[in-house]
């Protein structure tokens, strides 16, 4: 038999595994919430039953869901940065919502696509200028950009160095920059440079960790609380997006690395109504005060779908889109 007649037989044998299966939909959706402290372990007490933000806020695309949320505070208001999935181009893009108090938001609109798929926008200020650094595997780069005019528009600064790495996770610590990002396979590599538009290194212990998807892909921005930083990582062993564990560093030079887990901090609730039922795999936190904290973290419920109706769904968002 060709190699031809092999892979087109592989493709219809998928294809029949598919329709008698169904379609699994992992649909994200997010949640803000206060907090006294930074989370460092498994008990948030706020009230968790509703999210702040779902697909069906999202209202200039045919949104499958939302996720990845990052925060920042911006003369005297909130903005939320995350993933829109749109069903019309089926990939990821960067939207963002407003809010005056921290607790209602109102979305705005999608404020960066590209031709490649867009996630995890992890947004900065340096002084006057406004960054966001998402993840841009589909550019096989990764790429820093830069507020043109806050919020909405944003072009490439530069880009920081080559590679398809996941969810590069960046922060400024004793006066150096350091980007923490995963890669396919669980791994996760460390880079440094002493300038935020480089030139970046790779550390000459990266990758840090191997074939471990439990505790190498970021899962948030770090947080330098006093004279400690910690990392976030989602821990996707079993499946992608289950949970999130907290890292504490203990070492981190241009020569050497060590970290140690603190906890598992987030969770699915297997609570069958549940918008965070089958897992979480985001945090960020803003720092307002010293003893207050906004929070913002994503969950999915899984949903079975026929796959007749999927693909029907996904023609037709292609269309009106």
């Amino acid at each position: 038999m060709s190699a031809l007649n092999r892979r087109s037989l592989s493709k219809m044998y998928n294809l029949l595994s598919l329709i008698q299966k169904g379609m699994e939909d992992q649909i994200w959706s997010i949640k803000v919430f206060p907090s006294e402290d930074m989370i460092s372990q498994c008990n948030i007490k706020a009230n968790m039953d509703r999210p702040s933000l779902q697909a069906s806020d999202v209202r200039d695309v045919q949104a499958e869901f939302v996720a990845d949320p990052f925060i920042i505070q911006h003369n005297l208001k909130y903005y939320l940065f995350f993933e829109v999935f749109n069903k019309g181009s089926a990939r990821g893009e960067i939207g963002v919502a407003i809010s005056e108090d921290g607790d209602k938001w109102e979305y705005q609109q999608i404020v960066l696509r590209e031709k490649y798929h867009l996630s995890y926008p992890q947004v900065f200020v340096i002084g006057e200028e406004i960054y966001m650094l998402p993840e841009t595997t589909g550019a096989d780069r990764v790429l820093l950009y830069k507020a043109k005019k806050f919020p909405t528009e944003w072009e490439i600064d530069c880009e920081l160095f080559p590679g398809r790495y996941l969810d590069p996770s960046i922060v400024k610590y004793e006066e150096k920059w350091w980007i923490f990002a995963g890669s396919e396979g669980g791994n996760l590599h460390l880079f440094h440079s002493d300038h935020l538009q480089g030139p970046w290194m790779q550390h000459t212990q990266s990758p840090m960790i191997t074939n471990d998807k439990r505790i190498t892909r970021p899962g948030g921005r770090l947080i330098a609380c006093g004279n400690q930083l910690y990392r976030y990582t989602q821990d996707g062993s079993q499946y992608y997006g289950s949970s999130v564990r907290l890292f504490k560093i203990n070492k981190l030079s241009e020569f050497e690395y060590d970290d140690e887990e603190v906890s598992l901090i987030l969770h699915g609730t297997n609570k069958e109504s549940d918008w965070r039922k089958d897992g979480m795999h985001h945090i960020d936190q803003l720092m307002i005060s010293n003893n207050r904290w906004l929070v913002a973290v994503d969950g999915q419920k899984t949903r079975k779908r026929n796959y007749f109706a999927w693909k029907l769904d996904r023609i037709r968002s292609k269309i009106f889109r």
